[in-house]
């Protein structure tokens, strides 16, 4: 009787618990309800707050791009006034003539040895403008510059592709004055602006200087020399002595310069590139690609498609060599790139897939891959041993808006960086091609761009006559590191010493300039050409770089810092 009124007292808080646990559950359902109005909230704050931070930092970044428009138009400005005042540049470079012994002299004491000083002005040296000139302007695009049509009708064509100044590319200075006069310099290269056809949409942007008739302008009156410096005129320009170099007065610097030897060519040099090993120099222009030994300055080999058409010009505007120096890359304007293989001459792949001229070409570091930029506003990936594309970099969205200039591949072989006619930097994973950043700040086409040696900074050169070094060392906050000026025209090419120690910039006003990068000033002026400086290539080995000019061509230089 016991157990029995036991269960029944049980039973009948059953429903008493059951009440108990659903209040509970109820409970616990509203603070539930609670908790999560509560996180709501505070993810909407959250996302308000979010929401904020990308507003200041794309006021931000709006303010920065403001910011670096108004420098440079202030800029512009000074360099206008300076041109008013009777000089273009802001430097006076401290002038020496071509003789070899007063070159490696040092610079610190070009003073004392009354050395010439040119004046600001530039007068009689200085390329002035004329109406022949094709200057692109504010949002002036289109395909690159056309390299046809650029000699001059009833000239004398160079002669054959001959060597001079060959010397030793050990340490020891040269002795003896370097001679041209047994060697065919060409003539300066008039060109016009091709206007004959009125239907043609292409844009010719003219990166060749436009020398006037009148041969007297590219020699120096030195009676009409006004001289700010109580120092003699710099000597008038001969075929024997037809360079020079300018050191910064405002600096103290030990860099020093000669000419090692010259490499005549039948055209246009477009483009100069240097072997990994150092040994090979292959140059670009018009139908053929040669090679050169560095050593001795003779042609190795010549490169040319048999089955081009020859009644049409063809120049390749990109050689390129494999790492290890087996293979040459050569980007034409039929849209192709044609790998050719050194030891024996023969073509061991043709890349296509591009739909315009190819512009610029870079190989990999491990050798795998090229990487291509081209006319039709597309960079490509290609594996060398397959021959097929991997990747196609940029699109209607986040791709370069028109032709792309320059390509280049980091030393790591983990980032490519294209610039482009519609002004910017692009940045893509080499492995994924994922993109990854864009630079803005130049206020024209970019022409070329550079990694530095330890792959942290990117350099690019601009048609708004500027080099700009950017820090990529930290993505999260990439930025303009520095602007340079100094050129007087369009910068068409950079490159990098092996040291990183020197940033070094080819131009339209037919100089090259070795910049500071970490302080952004020039220490040298490099004037040794006839027209613009298209190409420059630094020597991964012996401290000698290339350059290729309009002038049909290319000149080997040897460069140092003196301790």
């Amino acid at each position: 009787m016991n157990y029995m009124g036991h269960s029944t007292v049980s039973n009948n808080r059953i429903p008493e618990l059951l009440e108990n646990l659903k209040s509970e559950v109820d409970n616990l359902t509203h603070d539930a309800s609670i908790y999560k109005a509560q996180r709501d909230e505070y993810e909407l704050k959250l996302q308000a707050q979010l929401a904020e931070l990308n507003q200041i930092q794309q006021t931000l970044y709006e303010l920065q791009n403001r910011h670096t428009k108004i420098k440079q138009q202030y800029d512009e400005e000074i360099i206008k006034l300076r041109t008013l005042q009777g000089g273009e540049s802001s430097i006076g470079f401290n002038w020496s003539s071509s003789n070899p012994n007063n070159i490696l002299s040092s610079p610190s004491n070009l003073a004392k040895e009354r050395q010439t000083i040119l004046p600001n002005s530039f007068s009689g040296f200085k390329r002035k403008r004329t109406d022949t000139d094709t200057i692109p302007g504010p949002g002036s695009y289109g395909q690159l510059p056309s390299l046809t049509g650029l000699t001059n009708p009833g000239k004398e064509p160079p002669h054959k592709i001959t060597t001079s100044m060959r010397h030793s590319l050990d340490d020891k200075p040269l002795t003896k004055k370097l001679d041209l006069t047994n060697h065919g310099s060409p003539k300066p290269i008039s060109l016009e602006s091709n206007n004959n056809n009125n239907n043609s949409n292409e844009i010719n942007i003219d990166i060749m200087s436009n020398n006037n008739n009148n041969n007297n302008n590219n020699n120096i009156n030195e009676n009409k020399l006004e001289s700010k410096f109580d120092i003699p005129s710099i000597s008038s320009f001969s075929e024997s002595n037809d360079w020079r170099v300018g050191y910064n007065p405002n600096v103290t610097t030990n860099l020093q310069v000669e000419l090692l030897y010259d490499l005549d060519h039948t055209s246009v040099v477009c483009c100069v590139k240097f072997s990994k090993d150092g040994k090979y120099l292959a140059t670009g222009c018009n139908r053929i690609a040669q090679l050169f030994s560095v050593e001795t300055g003779e042609i190795v080999h010549t490169f040319s498609d048999k089955n081009a058409k020859s009644s049409q010009d063809l120049y390749l505007r990109s050689v390129c060599f494999s790492p290890d120096s087996k293979y040459l890359a050569c980007g034409a304007e039929d849209k192709t790139i044609k790998l050719w293989n050194i030891e024996t001459q023969t073509m061991s792949h043709t890349f296509t897939g591009h739909e315009m001229d190819i512009y610029s070409l870079d190989f990999s570091a491990d050798g795998r891959f090229i990487v291509s930029g081209s006319g039709d506003k597309k960079a490509k990936v290609w594996d060398v041993e397959k021959g097929v594309c991997l990747y196609t970099l940029g699109n209607d969205e986040i791709g370069p808006k028109d032709g792309i200039t320059s390509v280049s591949i980091s030393p790591d072989g983990t980032l490519v960086a294209a610039g482009s006619l519609d002004r910017i930097v692009r940045l893509w994973n080499a492995q994924t091609g994922y993109f990854l950043e864009r630079y803005e700040g130049h206020q024209d086409s970019v022409y070329s761009v550079a990694f530095s040696p330890d792959g942290n900074s990117l350099a690019s050169g601009s048609l708004d006559k500027t080099l700009k070094l950017w820090d990529i060392s930290n993505r999260t906050r990439s930025r303009c590191r520095s602007t340079f000026t100094g050129h007087s025209d369009f910068v068409l090419s950079v490159a990098f010493s092996n040291d990183g120690k020197w940033l070094i910039s080819g131009s339209k006003d037919r100089s090259v300039q070795f910049w500071d990068p970490k302080t952004a000033v020039t220490h040298m002026k490099l004037e040794g050409h006839k027209n613009s400086v298209i190409s420059v290539s630094v020597n991964p080995h012996n401290g000698t770089f290339a350059t290729g000019s309009g002038d049909f061509k290319a000149r080997v230089w040897r460069y140092k810092s003196s301790n």
